[in-house]
């Protein structure tokens, strides 16, 4: 170890051969960087996306005291919070001078790092956006890159987050969008290895004793979600092509859910070619006969892409497409899927990097946000854009991190764009990367109609909200029809109990290829019908738990670890969630009629039966029928409008009641 310097700001020491910055950014809060080519660079990911929407990005640190005894470093922050450095190790310590996180080596070659961390025996792990397979990450090696894996569950995700979050409270994040590969204690059960590919060390360490603490000082770092319009809590109406891919189809979903008495709030426009001049007078009448109902239009579109018809829409010509040594048709990135997508197709996109780009992309948006009054678009196929040295933006970054910076600027720029609307709007993607919360929302999508998809998104919800994503959606029970023959046979049991959860949520959406909710039996559509509506009634809860969200970070469906991060038996409950401050939510997510629920502290009480149960205490074996999901008010949970918004749904919680007892 040897110590270069140190301007009471930041302090420059050499660790195992590799040049290293520390910097005290703020209280609690570390980061330590290495050069890239160019000498320290402070413009890591959060930076970068900062800049691009005219933020302030460079902050002044907090000062800090250096202290060289000749055989190590002590860099005392002013909020009491130390490292220490010496040959063998870089040691970060809290205000009480407890040892939160040790760095026992780093490396770099040809532009990569690695960095490997001490972890303790008895620690779980969180986090690395959105992830399927299991909500605690500890003995799984994982490549954060996104990629398009249909109906699987194993190491894919569509929003990789290189962020770990400890049961001990403290968070891990790479300040990266290139890909990264992190071994959470794999390869070594005392190590967590992150390898860094195409970019230098830029860590940071959030030690502040409370995970919420942490969880918002990450998010002050990479950005607050803003708040949704409130229809956006409402339920949306998708559905694949063909059924919307004229007026017809949407007019006779529209009949469908008035004679049903199902609510909705938006209609989303798959399948129906929103982005070709000759279909603009037939999409004028639809967003007439829609806003006519009191609801709001969303078109879909593919991440950045032209419309094949830009140039007559817009004057979109090839000089507005980035491009790259072989010219504007880039090749999509081996992310592709090979269920739908079975080989990589070729794609013009958007130089988001150029103002004047970005000024004939907004002209071709106005003619649906301005003029139609459009409030939406779903984006999908936001894993699809290539990282390839030969790709140039306007502004001359490097396309090795374009993979997942790209889609979250895009992202972000079209949310701002429809939150010109007088309504609010919003921009509904299922793709991207750090930052994704500044969209706000974002689907876990696509799944099979099968009992065993529910608990998967389940997780990701649970994994995307402890990377600092608040707002997360799916589709209700499933995309597509199942393979398997006796969920298929009884698809309105899988419909219902994916139904339960998703109306404890912050949004409901019917999508897919598959049954429609007023296609089912008379039964399962007064289910449908009973908890649809239950949803609206719980929408001023949601609203009131979203601002919640957009100032602290923490999510509105929650990890019971956030609920109480003492309590080791909250640790591994995968398959239970806080619904904002004052709810838990245990869903039956398989073909039982009954399950275990775990209450942690606090007095609990049962929305449908109106049972009391004291915390820190497992339910065995509740019986939970079909037609019933189990959840719990917290008493004395503080300020929250939920006592108004039960009383209100009474009635339905009485009707959810007398279905549990008869069938229609």
């Amino acid at each position: 170890m040897d110590f270069l310097y140190s301007d009471g700001l930041k302090t420059e020491f050499e660790f195992k051969g590799v040049r290293l910055l520390l910097i005290n950014e703020e209280a609690g809060v570390w980061r330590l960087i290495s050069p890239s080519e160019n000498g320290f660079d402070r413009m890591g990911a959060s930076q970068i996306l900062s800049r691009d929407l005219g933020e302030d990005y460079d902050k002044t640190p907090a000062p800090v005291v250096t202290d060289n005894n000749g055989t190590g470093l002590k860099v005392t922050g002013s909020d009491g919070t130390y490292v220490c450095i010496d040959q063998s190790a870089i040691e970060i310590f809290n205000s009480k001078g407890n040892c939160i996180r040790k760095i026992t080596d780093i490396r770099t070659d040809s532009g990569s790092s690695a960095v490997t961390l001490h972890a303790f025996h008895d620690e779980r792990f969180y986090g690395t956006g959105e992830r399927f397979d299991t909500v605690d990450q500890r003995g799984r090696k994982l490549t954060l890159y996104a990629v398009d894996r249909w109906c699987q569950t194993k190491g894919n995700s569509y929003i990789p987050i290189p962020v770990l979050v400890s049961s001990h409270s403290d968070i891990i994040f790479m300040n990266r969008y290139e890909c990264s590969v992190f071994d959470i204690c794999s390869s070594d059960k005392n190590s967590i290895i992150i390898d860094q590919k195409y970019a230098p060390v830029d860590l940071y360490f959030f030690i502040s004793d409370s995970v919420k603490d942490n969880i918002s000082a990450y998010c002050r770092l990479t950005g607050f979600a803003p708040k949704p319009p409130e229809w956006a809590f409402g339920t949306f109406v998708c559905r694949y092509h063909p059924e919307f891919s004229d007026k017809y189809g949407v007019f006779a979903m529209m009949e469908s859910m008035e004679k049903n008495g199902f609510p909705w709030s938006a209609v989303i426009l798959e399948g129906f070619g929103a982005f070709n001049k000759d279909n603009l007078s037939e999409l004028r009448e639809i967003c007439e006969k829609v806003h006519a109902a009191g609801k709001k239009v969303m078109i879909y579109e593919r991440c950045g892409r032209f419309p094949e018809d830009a140039v007559r829409l817009a004057g979109l010509d090839d000089s507005y497409a980035v491009a790259s040594d072989k010219g504007v048709l880039l090749e999509e990135t081996v992310s592709n899927n090979m269920i739908d997508n079975f080989s990589r197709k070729k794609m013009k996109c958007i130089d988001i990097t150029s103002r004047r780009s970005l000024s004939k992309w907004e002209e071709l948006m106005n003619i649906y946000v301005k003029d139609m009054g459009v409030e939406g678009a779903k984006i999908d196929f936001c894993e699809q854009f290539p990282d390839r040295p030969d790709i140039k933006f306007s502004d001359d970054r490097n396309p090795m991190s374009a993979h997942h910076w790209y889609p979250t600027l895009y992202n972000i720029l079209q949310h701002r764009l429809f939150m010109t609307r007088p309504e609010g709007g919003i921009n509904y993607s299922r793709g991207g990367g750090i930052g994704a919360q500044r969209y706000p929302f974002v689907w876990a999508g696509d799944q099979r109609r099968e009992f065993f998809f529910l608990k998967p998104v389940l997780r990701a919800v649970l994994s995307l909200g402890l990377s600092g994503v608040p707002f997360v959606s799916w589709d209700m029970a499933g995309y597509q029809p199942s393979f398997n023959p006796v969920d298929r046979r009884h698809e309105n049991r899988v419909f219902i109990r994916g139904l339960e959860f998703s109306a404890f949520s912050p949004n409901m959406q019917t999508h897919g290829k598959v049954k429609r909710p007023y296609d089912f039996d008379e039964h399962t559509k007064a289910v449908y019908r009973a908890y649809s509506n239950l949803h609206e009634c719980m929408i001023p809860y949601i609203s009131e738990q979203a601002e919640i969200s957009c100032k602290t970070g923490l999510p509105v469906m929650r990890h019971l670890f956030l609920y109480d991060s003492s309590d080791k038996k909250c640790f591994d409950t995968e398959d239970e969630y806080m619904f904002g401050e004052a709810l838990l939510v245990a869903p039956v997510l398989n073909r039982r009629n009954f399950r275990n629920v775990y209450l942690p502290k606090g007095q609990w009480t049962n929305i449908f039966d109106g049972r009391t149960y004291e915390g820190g205490r497992t339910i065995l074996n509740n019986k939970v029928p079909l037609e019933m999901i189990p959840v719990f008010i917290l008493a004395d949970s503080g300020p929250s409008c939920i006592d108004n918004v039960l009383e209100k749904a009474s009635p339905i919680i009485e009707e959810i009641r007398n279905l549990c007892s008869k069938k229609l």
